[in-house]
This record gives structure tokens, C-alpha cells and sequence, in this order.
């Protein structure tokens, strides 16, 4: 087993708290250029802990009163109750077990953890990596990341997933682990996790390594095919809101676009639309963007699927962060969103 490293002789790997919209806590253990394995990363930061399923207790009438089918999940260290009213069908996922899989990554692909996340006070543990996968489209750069995430809340799946969103603050923490574009594994709380369950998991991650590749082709396909203004606003059109096609079809007119204004349906593809110029308007006021990533993009549908999934992840109001977690899969606005691309760069 490999010792901890001691703090103050690497003093950037330390716990930093993250920006949250919700009042959930969110903190960071950075490790970068440490050459960190999953099992090291978890112990230097300190989660190293077991959970253990314990029966659910009452005192009624001085009388203690131990429940045989209701159990609370406790942490080893400090018995601290993470959640209650489990019942016998709940299987634990130590953190140790999820890590010891990050190690096979490291393995296998070589990657290095080089954070950890600590969500809703020990209630998910998140280990990143970042893969090395990363690759130029022109001057844009896309990074690949690998999640591995261990929820205690007697609900969630573990989940093992991997992502080109960068983690720095709830928002896109949540963004990131609701990705499952690429490549996604939840592993349930209904099953013991038995040596032949792992070596199924292996598999797919296997399977894994070879994702980034097959979206690098993806955004090279999309990057070869230039876009007007035209066609970037009937890509918009055909993700969000395909019926306002056939009255686009009727009433555009040169480089007019005005009309847009008076489609209904139409809040998400104005607000891609204004992405794309770096724009945003909010009660009745125009905005400048900054940090779109679109000033080293071309007019491509590279540029217009990355409009989609800024507008997606950064500005799209109402319950968007919870329609995330419900809507991801096929139906999820940014799987249509490339699904559509790439029938338009054939």
C-alpha cells in the first residue's frame, strides 16, 4: 500500500472550496503533476474511509429499540450518518473498491488523477483524471476527463464516466457528472459489486479508452463543414424546435433574420443564435460573452454544437441543472444536438 504523502512537502495538494448556487458544499483536492494513481489520491486527501450499514435505532420509553430491516449507512472515522432507511437489498461501495478501479485506468491507460471532489458534505466522492486524451480542432483545444463518482445517498448509482467539461465550480461539477455522451457506467447499490461484476466493469472500460478517439472524429467531421449564417440558424431551429422548419423555410430572405424574433418556441435558439456572435441578451439588455471558446473556432458545425452545449450548460434557466440528470441519454438536448450535426456534415 502506498504511504500518504505529507502535506507540507507538497503544499498544492490541499482541499479548496468550490463555488455552489445551491448552498450544497462543494470542495477540491488538487494533485496535479503529482502522478497520482486513483487508491493514492483518495488516501492523501483523506478518503480513506469505510461506510458501514448499521441497523436503524429508536428509545422509546428509555427503551432502545434496534430495527431488523431498516439500516443507516455510517462512516468509519468519525460515525457520522451520511443517510438513513436503507433497507437489506442496499449493497456499500467503499470508496477503496471505485479507487482500485481508477487504478486499473492508471494501469492499463496511464492516466493520472489529478483531483478529487467532495459534494454535499461526504455524500459523493468524485475522482478525476485527466486522461492525456486532449486534441486540437484548429486552435481549439478539447480536453477528456474521467469521473469516477461514489455516491452515499442510498439512491444514486456509482458512476463511472468520462467527460470533456472541466469541473470548476457546481454548476459544471453537475454538468460533468450528468455527461454520458462518451462513455457511462452505473454500477447499482442493488447488487454486491462480486469479483464477477468487476471483471464486467473492466471491460467497459476497456471499451472506454477508445470513446475519446471516436469524438475526436466527430469534431473533425463537424469542423470540416463550413456553415453560414443561414444554416447555422436552421441547425439551431432543427435541435431545438424542428416544426418552426417549414415557416423558417417560408419566411427567411437574404440575410434578414429578424423574424426570428416572432417565431414562437423560439427562447433556446435565440439564445444559440446570440452565442454564436458572443452575445446574450436578458431583460431586454444585450450582453458581451466571454469565454466561449468561439474566437478560435471557425463558422463550422463545430462552432454551432459547441453554441449548443455553452447555452446548454451555462445559460439555460429554469430546473435545468435536475433536467440534466432526467433527460441524459438519447433524448438529452446535446446528444441531439451532435446527432443533428453529423447528419448535416454528410
Amino acid at each position: 500500500m502506498a504511504e500518504r504523502i505529507i502535506m507540507n512537502e507538497v503544499k498544492k495538494m490541499e482541499w479548496n472550496s468550490m463555488m455552489s448556487m445551491t448552498g450544497n458544499k462543494l470542495s477540491k483536492f488538487n494533485a496535479i503533476d503529482q502522478n497520482l494513481n486513483c487508491s493514492q489520491l483518495m488516501r492523501n486527501a483523506g478518503l480513506d474511509w469505510n461506510v458501514n450499514k448499521v441497523p436503524v435505532q429508536a428509545t422509546i420509553d428509555d427503551k432502545v429499540i434496534t430495527s431488523d430491516n431498516l439500516f443507516s449507512l455510517v462512516k468509519s472515522n468519525d460515525n457520522k450518518i451520511l443517510v438513513s432507511g436503507l433497507t437489506k437489498q442496499y449493497h456499500t461501495m467503499q470508496n477503496e473498491k471505485l479507487a482500485q478501479l481508477g487504478d486499473y485506468f492508471s494501469n492499463i491507460a496511464g492516466v493520472s488523477f489529478e483531483h478529487c471532489f467532495n459534494y454535499k458534505d461526504d455524500k459523493a466522492i468524485t475522482f478525476l483524471a485527466n486522461t492525456g486524451g486532449e486534441f486540437n480542432i484548429g486552435n481549439d483545444v478539447v480536453k477528456n476527463y474521467l469521473m469516477l463518482t461514489n455516491f452515499h445517498t442510498g439512491r444514486d448509482k456509482t458512476k463511472i464516466n468520462t467527460t470533456s467539461i472541466n469541473p470548476v465550480c457546481e454548476n459544471t461539477f453537475l454538468q460533468a457528472l450528468s455527461d454520458i455522451e462518451q462513455f457511462y457506467i452505473g454500477i447499482t447499490h442493488r447488487v454486491e459489486f462480486n469479483d464477477k461484476m468487476e471483471e464486467l466493469v473492466r471491460i467497459k472500460i476497456n471499451d472506454a479508452l477508445k470513446s475519446n478517439e471516436v469524438y475526436k472524429e466527430q469534431a473533425e467531421q463537424l469542423n470540416s463543414y463550413s456553415l453560414t449564417e443561414s444554416d447555422m440558424l436552421k441547425y439551431f431551429i432543427l435541435v431545438y424546435n424542428p416544426k418552426l422548419i417549414a415557416d423558417y423555410d417560408k419566411r427567411i430572405i437574404g440575410k434578414d433574420y429578424s423574424f426570428i424574433n416572432e417565431l414562437s418556441g423560439n427562447k433556446q435558439i435565440k439564445s444559440c443564435y446570440g452565442i454564436w456572435h458572443d452575445t446574450y441578451e436578458n431583460n431586454g439588455n444585450t450582453f458581451k460573452l466571454e469565454n466561449t471558446g468561439n474566437d478560435v473556432r471557425e463558422d463550422t458545425l463545430w462552432k454551432a454544437f459547441n453554441c449548443v452545449t455553452y447555452n446548454e450548460d451555462h445559460l439555460r434557466s429554469g430546473d435545468r441543472l435536475s433536467n440534466t440528470f432526467i433527460t441524459n441519454g438519447k433524448d438529452n438536448v446535446k446528444t441531439k444536438a451532435m446527432e443533428v450535426a453529423l447528419e448535416m456534415a454528410v
